[in-house]
């Protein structure tokens, strides 16, 4: 991004905002594991992640202690 470019907030449907973009197919098998086991939307897995990334508390944290070995497999 350039320094000429601003962040334009996007439209909200709601008061969520909508994020496209393509990953590869382990990873969105991964990340559709993730929210079975997490019982998560996709939109809140990632939101979890985004907010995991930058230091904010977050769904994913405390989640994995929490869960039996069976669960973890």
């Amino acid at each position: 991004m350039s320094d000429l470019e601003e962040y334009r907030p996007p439209k909200l449907l709601g008061k969520k905002a909508p994020l496209n973009c393509l990953v590869l197919p382990d990873q969105h098998h991964a990340a559709w594991k993730a929210t079975q086991r997490y019982n998560m939307s996709f939109g809140e897995y990632v939101g979890a992640l985004i907010d995991r990334a930058e230091g904010r508390p977050n769904k994913l944290d405390g989640m994995q202690q929490n869960a039996s070995p069976l669960e973890e497999r």
